[in-house]
């Protein structure tokens, strides 16, 4: 156990190796971000968790001092992402739920952003199954209302366009 100082103001307190973050530690960053977890030769790997002073958190899967593979974001208005991570941002399959009104989406994200087929439910009971590009419903979909009326075939840029 140790505890290194770097020149930026940075503090590392856990297991080195050759004067490098190595085995189970803490990075104290001078912005007050703290990166905790399993360090190899000075990268975050593996399981891990990221807390910044503004309220975001992150626990999960990291590879080179990235969310990387399974894990839970937690923004700081309470907006909370769970699934896959990729470089850092969501990617893959996953949930992202908005803490302001319970808006739930289900399914594809590229690169923080939904692209390709997910369901979208909202808090007045509306239902969107179908493609997204960039965010935005885009391509096939369906949308079922609380009334039990449905708009199915082809959206563009979040608009329903029609059959």
């Amino acid at each position: 156990m140790g505890k290194k100082i770097f020149n930026n103001g940075d503090i590392y307190e856990g297991d080195l190796s050759d004067d490098l973050p190595h085995g189970k530690g803490k990075w104290i960053l001078k912005n007050g971000n703290v990166i905790e977890g399993n360090w190899t030769e000075g990268y975050l790997q593996g399981k891990g968790k990221f807390t910044s002073p503004s309220g975001n958190y992150y626990e999960g899967d990291f590879a080179d001092n990235a969310p990387h593979g399974r894990g839970r974001l937690i923004s700081p208005d309470g907006d909370i992402y769970e699934g896959d991570f990729a470089d850092g941002s969501p990617h893959g399959k996953g949930k992202y739920i908005w803490a302001d009104d319970g808006t739930i989406y289900e399914g594809d994200f590229i690169k923080g952003l939904f692209r390709g087929k997910g369901k979208m439910t909202y808090p007045d009971g509306k239902v969107y199954e179908g493609d997204y590009v960039d965010g935005k419903r885009n391509g096939k979909g369906k949308m079922t209302y609380p009334d039990g009326r449905v708009e199915e075939g082809i959206w563009k840029n979040g608009e329903f366009k029609g059959k």
